[in-house]
């Protein structure tokens, strides 16, 4: 049983690290956001049409990686401090088994996130390049990429974060 205990943490720090391949999502920045349409885990569309005039922030993560879970606190804190200046927060869910997914859906429930959620978001993240996760992108009113950032450091992400979502109201 041990063992067991070092495999399943050092087997999830290898899927994140292995799931972090080569793309170069950083190339869109200054590029609108390819076109896109999910469903909220709410139900309703999310699309570029959508949120066409308002800034986001879109977090592309998974339920099997321990940084994106460790960034939603932040993402929740902003979505709460500028959700009423017109800045919306997406949960870009990606890369999920359908057992995963499952998972997913109850995630913003079970610690009570009130930013959009949206599954199926792996033909987004492949269009833009996103090979590493937690990957955020920071969008302009005017559907541009103003900024990308992959990984997330509970030291500085949190106030680099917030600063860029100023930025963009």
């Amino acid at each position: 049983m041990k063992i067991l205990r070092w495999i399943l943490p050092i087997g999830l720090v290898y899927g994140a690290f292995a799931y972090a391949g080569s793309g170069d999502v950083s190339s869109f920045t200054g590029k609108p956001v390819p076109a896109f349409s999910v469903t909220s885990f709410a139900g309703k569309t999310v699309s570029n049409a959508s949120l066409k005039g308002k800034p986001h922030i879109i977090d592309f993560w998974a339920t099997w990686c321990g940084p994106c879970k460790a960034a939603s606190p932040t993402m929740q804190a902003i979505h709460k401090k500028l959700a009423g200046k017109g800045l919306v927060v997406i949960g870009a869910n990606m890369g999920e088994s359908p057992k995963s997914l499952i998972e997913a859906k109850k995630y913003p429930k079970e610690h009570g996130y009130t930013y959009t959620f949206t599954a199926k978001n792996d033909k987004l993240a492949t269009a833009l390049g996103i090979s590493g996760i937690p990957c955020f992108l920071f969008v302009g009113k005017d559907g541009k990429i103003k900024a990308v950032r992959t990984g997330f450091n509970p030291g500085s992400s949190p106030a680099e974060f917030e600063k860029l979502a100023m930025s963009l109201l």
